[in-house]
């Protein structure tokens, strides 16, 4: 038993130490020359509500850096405060145009607004784009996500950024640190996955893989897109540099924890093999740290032998250092006394967050209750605010 014990502290560092320093790489590495030529390009933004700085960042997506694209902002009615806002800061702008999508029947509400915008933009864009509203966006950015499918490399390619905490809170860096965790996949091939505010496909791709019927009675764009991919054996690009920053007033507990059981419960519903053996990752390793902790704790009472608190004090160590190590990838990490508190509070509540998603099929997001079948089909909106 204790050599299996070792063994698995052993391969779970190995496997952590594997993300950081090989997934990395994408992070460190440097975008290539960009030369065209420009595709057109239809970038398609959904938007809800209108958060602090929102104006700001729709602005900097209609100021790219790239020649020849038009931007669709999507909100579900006239009455969502976003409306107002897109309509102010596109009045100086001819390639925008607003759409109002309606409120979704039989998939998310983001998908909805998403359909929309591809309804609105017609057959002219050789590209789509998919992005978010509540990032920030470099002037660059457009042409950096683009230039691995201009320039024939992919034929999809998807992004994805850093979250940059206002208060360094333990909180907020668990949250920074999940992201920059889910950033470091990245970098591996079959692991790269399309996230949805990053995300450009060749119109005809789009075409062929039937995205539109799917994301029309789906609970989610991006994981859902993901596994068509995987489906149809069609690896995602990674674009050098073709990074966003997310910025976040405050966090709480709650709040991230409301986050994350959404990340795994998409996952669960449209790649449930994913879920699972991220899950059982997430727990060997949580279940090895309260190991070692405990027999730490209980070495000066005589209640654990010597050899094996050892091995407990090094794999904790090992952690620590490999805890260290991540934050280095991050543009503005939190003091190493929040990083580190974070990043364990990180994967005692991936842990949990798992746990939670064992038994349910609802999600709530939005204002709306949806409830949801395999693959992610939605089967039903139970609640909906007006």
């Amino acid at each position: 038993m204790e050599g299996f014990i070792l063994a698995a502290m052993v391969v779970t560092l190995l496997l952590l130490a594997g993300l950081i320093f090989v997934g990395g790489r994408a992070l460190r590495a440097k975008p290539p020359e960009l030369t065209g030529p420009w595709p057109p390009v239809a970038l398609l933004v959904p938007v809800t509500g209108a958060a602090s700085g929102l104006g700001e960042r729709l602005t900097a997506l209609l100021r790219q850096d790239y020649p020849n694209y038009q931007v669709v902002f999507t909100t579900r009615s006239a009455a969502d405060p976003a409306t107002a806002v897109i309509l102010s800061v596109m009045a100086d702008y001819p390639q925008a145009r607003h759409v109002i999508a309606g409120p979704a029947r039989t998939c998310g509400q983001k998908n909805q607004n998403l359909l929309a915008a591809v309804q609105l933009v017609g057959r002219t864009p050789e590209i789509l784009v998919c992005c978010d509203s509540n990032q920030e966006a470099p002037p660059t950015w457009l042409q950096e996500l683009v230039g691995p499918i201009a320039a024939g490399e992919a034929q999809v390619t998807s992004g994805f950024h850093h979250v940059l905490a206002e208060e360094p809170g333990v909180a907020a860096a668990g949250r920074a640190i999940t992201v920059l965790a889910l950033y470091l996949t990245k970098g591996f091939r079959r692991l790269n996955q399309p996230w949805g505010g990053a995300t450009a496909i060749r119109r005809r791709l789009f075409e062929d893989l039937g995205v539109a019927r799917l994301w029309a009675e789906n609970i989610v764009d991006d994981v859902s897109l993901a596994a068509r991919l995987v489906q149809a054996g069609i690896p995602v690009g990674i674009p050098r540099g073709a990074c966003l920053f997310t910025p976040l007033p405050r966090e709480t507990l709650d709040g991230w924890r409301d986050w994350l059981i959404r990340q795994w419960l998409y996952l669960k519903f449209c790649m449930p093999g994913t879920w699972l053996a991220g899950g059982l990752l997430v727990h060997l390793t949580v279940a090895l740290m309260v190991l070692a902790g405990m027999r730490l704790l209980l070495l000066p009472l005589k209640a654990a032998a010597a050899g094996p608190a050892l091995a407990g004090a090094l794999f904790l160590a090992g952690l620590v250092g490999l805890g260290a190590a991540l934050r280095s990838y991050h543009p503005d990490p939190a003091p190493l006394t929040k990083w580190l508190p974070g990043f364990f509070a990180a994967l005692g509540l991936a842990s949990w967050c798992h746990l939670k998603t064992l038994r349910t099929w609802e999600m709530r997001w939005r204002g709306m209750l949806y409830r949801v079948g395999w693959r992610g089909k939605v089967l039903e909106i139970v609640r909906s605010e007006q």
